[in-house]
This record gives C-alpha cells, sequence and structure tokens, in this order.
C-alpha cells in the first residue's frame, strides 16, 4: 500500500512537473519570439501565441461572477431544416424569450455595410474568423468577424431589443434582437444605438463593435477586437438550439482571415 501511495504521490509530481515546464517553455518561446519580428506585427503575433479561447455559451445567470455550464440533461431539440453547420444545444439566456412575431423574422445577410477595417486595413469584404463549431474552441457556438473596434453594426433580422446590457460570463456588452422563433446575437460591442424595447428593421444601425480587453474592461472574454454573431433558434416552449450563421449569408462574400481573435 505504501509503495501505491509513494508511486501515486511520485506520478503526480512528475505530472506537475512537466505541466509547469510546458508553460515556462512555450511563455519562454513567446518571449524570445516576439522582439525577432516587427514592430508592428509584435502585438498580433503575440494575441495570437497567447490566446485565451472563449466558451461563447457561457454565461452567469446567477450572478456569482462564475460562467455557468451547459446542463447536459436539456438538450435541444434536433433542427433538420438547418444545413451547413446543423446546431447545438443552447441555454436560455440572460433574459427570458420575447413575445414579438413580425416582417423579416429570419436572418439574412451581414451585420455589415460597406469596407471594413482591421489593424488600419481596409478590407472591401467581412473578414471570416473563427467559425460555428470551430475546432479552435471547446464550444464555439456563433461567427466572429475581426475588425476594428467602433464599427458599425446593422441589424440582419426585423424585431424587437430585448437586451443591450453587459452580461457575465465571457459575453462583454452583449445585444439580443427577437423575432419569433428566431434571436441575433451581437457579442463584446462597445455601445448600443438602440435600447431594450425598440422594434429595428433589418439594416438598421444598431451599435458598434468592440472586444479590446486592452481598453475595455467591458470587452467580455475576447482575445481582439472582434464582433462575436450567433443565431439562436426556438424549438420548443423551453427548448433552444444554436444555428451556423453562415447558413444566413454568403460565405464566398468573405475574406478568409484564420481563427485567432
Amino acid at each position: 500500500m505504501k509503495a501505491f501511495a509513494l508511486f501515486t504521490a511520485l506520478l503526480t509530481g512528475l505530472l506537475c512537473f512537466g505541466a509547469s515546464a510546458f508553460i515556462v517553455g512555450y511563455v519562454t518561446i513567446v518571449d524570445q519570439t516576439i522582439p525577432q519580428i516587427p514592430s508592428w506585427a509584435q502585438g498580433p503575433v503575440e494575441e495570437w501565441m497567447l490566446d485565451i479561447p472563449q466558451d461563447s455559451e457561457a454565461l452567469d445567470l446567477n450572478n456569482d461572477g462564475v460562467p455557468d455550464g451547459r446542463n447536459d440533461d436539456t438538450k435541444g431539440s434536433s433542427d433538420n431544416s438547418v444545413s451547413g453547420g446543423g446546431s447545438i444545444s443552447a441555454l436560455p439566456g440572460p433574459t427570458s424569450w420575447g413575445n414579438y412575431t413580425g416582417p423579416f423574422g429570419i436572418p439574412k445577410g451581414l451585420p455589415f455595410m460597406g469596407p471594413v477595417q482591421k489593424w488600419g486595413v481596409t478590407y472591401e469584404n467581412p473578414l471570416h474568423g473563427c467559425g460555428f463549431k470551430d475546432p479552435k474552441y471547446g464550444n464555439h457556438t456563433g461567427f466572429d468577424f475581426p475588425v476594428n473596434t467602433n464599427t458599425p453594426l446593422y441589424s440582419t433580422i426585423g424585431g424587437q431589443v430585448i437586451w443591450t446590457e453587459y452580461t457575465k460570463g465571457g459575453w462583454g456588452r452583449l445585444l439580443i434582437i427577437q423575432n419569433g422563433d428566431y434571436q441575433i446575437w451581437y457579442a463584446h460591442m462597445t455601445s448600443f444605438d438602440v435600447q431594450q424595447g425598440d422594434i429595428v428593421g433589418p439594416g438598421q444601425l444598431v451599435g458598434f463593435s468592440g472586444g479590446d480587453k486592452t481598453s475595455d474592461d467591458q470587452a467580455g472574454n475576447s482575445s481582439g477586437p472582434h464582433l462575436h454573431y450567433g443565431i439562436k433558434r426556438r424549438t420548443g416552449p423551453d427548448t433552444y438550439v444554436w444555428v451556423d450563421p453562415a447558413d444566413y449569408f454568403d460565405v464566398t462574400q468573405l475574406t478568409p482571415w484564420g481563427c485567432s481573435d
């Protein structure tokens, strides 16, 4: 018994030592690599190499400062009408589902108009960042658009604004617009151009993007300036799924960027 306990303690110690050595080694590599590249690229590369994945499903519904976990005993119904990325079961959200039903109730198109900028470079088409179910994340339930902070954002649906608040658990300033069985979510915003209760139309300005934690303590769990765009669909009285936003716009309209921030 003593031999087994000694073996367990030794193995645990080796694992802890190995993990610590890996972390120290990785940080050292980053520290040695960054100064060797041009100054204009040092910030972006550092963000990429030290990237912290976000769990975009995380909320803090009980307001204890700790993101709530997914309740795997309450799965959303399957949605056979959704193609491409399929669906992921979803939590209810920070507010109850709204009662509004009106025209233009199915999301369509992109939340941007005209060219966008990222790191001082202008792109005719929005950038394609982390996608739905992206393998880089444990549970990525939306679509990320790398874009400068304060980029204008537009509604992709007609509906009622039901949430415009800072939301704990990773979302930062979060906007939710609901119509019938659909909701669209804009996370990591800097400011809102609408308020709860407003009825908006497709293409209406709703706010401005954010995600820069270096200058905004309410940016949420974001590794760099971008818009996290999600579409949630109600599949029953108390069941919901996230669906792939790329099923509701033309991906070929986007400029490939990669899943970094």
